[in-house]
């Protein structure tokens, strides 16, 4: 468990700015391989305890640019030292050749890698890496090429991490001491597509890719997500696709960028929302009407019935109540994930802290739970009535009243998805999908059982039912091959 405790420790970034593709070979002069990094650091542990013993180290991704691993060398990197027979350790991190972090503490002890079993050095187990499987710079997170070092079995373990020939997160691992393959293995994806279901047969379209969203008009049906996903991310090849024969053929639509979020109104007209844009009245000709720009990421975005709009983004609620032509803004009182609009133009948020906020006015008050011992995990508005997930239950009542009901369900519900005047219910660890019945005392209907699915997003057209998953990733062995 240590081993996956320590690659565990390699930072996530953002998505790579600069663009390395021409430029593999540049170095810089502040980069160093891990056998120099660790000369550095084992002076400086020296220095604080002459007993000092290495136990491990690690490159550390940034955003400063240089070969980011090409040549075996990092700007950053961080080790730890021991001292053998107590429970003093240090911490050293170096950035460009000096040190920048020494943090000493107590922990209990890991192996010692002795210093002179470390016979190959960064450098040297990339080409190998690279010779043996053509392995790439990593993309989207562990950026470019990444290393550790530790002790497994005995043994100095010096792992170098990229990607493989199909852009897929690989791991490979050496005998520091004399170059053997111990491990080599990737992330394979499994699971993702688009399942339409009746209540006797069941379908998969689109295997592989990740349906990041799905939503079913009157008689059409639109699609979007990824084709070409990847552990880190849902926006290699982003599509979003018409369908007006239920799925039999499809037609891809003009997007800016990839699409968050799609619905269609009551006139069957199509909204988009990309990162920062919204869009109206797409069709299969034409990308629409732009009715939204914002400097700043669309977070979360909501619609009602009669299409009163509401986004959130960096902090504040941006809404409408004439389909777009102008937009009102509302600053918030703490930081919402969630944001709801009713057919009156009631704005409802859900707050980082699972607090529950109504707009009243100019001021956004908290609406209290009917149990006070319920801790909400999902909320939605439909026409003018709020729905709450918790632990015990589905609770629901109108916006201007205060009684509230109670809707059964045998499982609990961990999130809401509102499509229309239609509620469906995920319950934990995505194992089943509800209808939720929101008008009669009745029970909600379990009408999909997951089976180890990602659901991503879930919608219906007459009696069919459609669901959008990604897919999941696990790790895999690796064979030797040619480079391409």
């Amino acid at each position: 468990m240590s081993f996956f405790k320590k690659i565990s420790c390699l930072l996530v970034v953002l998505l790579v700015c600069v663009n390395l593709i021409g430029h593999e070979g540049i170095a810089s002069d502040g980069e160093i391989t891990l056998k120099e990094a660790i000369d550095i650091g084992l002076k400086r542990a020296k220095e604080w305890n002459v007993n000092a013993k290495l136990t491990s180290v690690n490159s550390v991704d940034d955003k400063m640019g240089g070969s980011r691993g090409e040549t075996g060398k990092r700007f950053n990197w961080f080790m730890n030292f021991i001292v053998p027979g107590t429970d003093d350790y240090v911490l050293i991190g170096i950035s460009e050749k000096k040190i920048t972090v020494f943090r000493a503490n107590k922990q209990t002890p890991d192996p010692i890698i002795p210093y002179d079993d470390i016979k190959l050095d960064s450098s040297d187990v990339l080409q190998l890496a690279k010779d043996q499987y053509g392995l790439k710079q990593g993309e989207d997170w562990a950026t470019g090429f990444n290393f550790t070092l530790d002790s497994i079995d005995g043994k100095p373990i010096l792992t170098v991490f990229g990607n493989d020939q199909d852009n897929r997160f690989t791991r490979i691992s050496f005998n520091a001491k004399n170059g053997d393959v111990v491990s080599a293995i990737h992330k394979l994806p499994y699971g993702g597509g688009l399942i339409s279901k009746r209540i006797d047969t069941e379908n998969l379209t689109k295997k592989g890719m990740a349906i990041t969203g799905v939503v079913a008009g009157n008689k059409d049906l639109v699609v979007w997500g990824d084709k070409k996903p990847t552990q880190f991310s849902t926006t290699k090849q982003p599509f979003i696709e018409w369908s007006d024969n239920n799925g039999e053929t499809w037609t891809g639509l003009q997007a800016n960028s990839y699409v968050t979020h799609a619905w269609f109104n009551l006139k069957d007209q199509l909204y988009a929302a990309t990162e920062k844009e919204l869009w109206a009245g797409i069709t299969s000709k034409s990308k629409g009407t732009k009715i939204l720009t914002l400097d700043h990421m669309i977070e979360n975005i909501d619609y009602s019935i009669n299409n009163n709009i509401a986004a959130i983004s960096n902090g504040k609620v941006y809404y409408t109540s004439n389909k777009g032509e102008s937009w009102k803004q509302a600053i918030v009182p703490k930081p919402l994930y969630i944001v709801q609009i009713s057919d009156n133009g009631d704005l409802v948020g859900f707050t980082e802290e699972r607090k529950i906020l109504q707009k009243t006015n100019d001021s956004w008050n908290e609406i209290t739970m009917p149990n006070s011992n319920d801790i909400p995990l999902d909320m939605k508005v439909i026409h003018n009535r709020l729905f709450i997930s918790t632990q015990n239950g589905i609770w629901t009542r109108n916006l201007q009243e205060g009684n509230w009901r109670k809707i059964q369900v045998d499982e609990m519900i961990v999130k809401l998805i509102k499509k229309g005047e239609k509620l469906f219910g995920i319950t934990e660890k995505d194992e089943a999908i509800y209808s939720i019945n929101m008008k009669d005392e009745g029970k909600s209907e379990k009408v999909f059982a997951a089976k180890d699915l990602i659901i991503w997003d879930v919608d219906s057209m007459g009696d069919k039912l459609w669901i959008a998953t990604i897919p999941d990733y696990s790790w895999e062995e690796m064979t030797i091959q040619k480079r391409r």
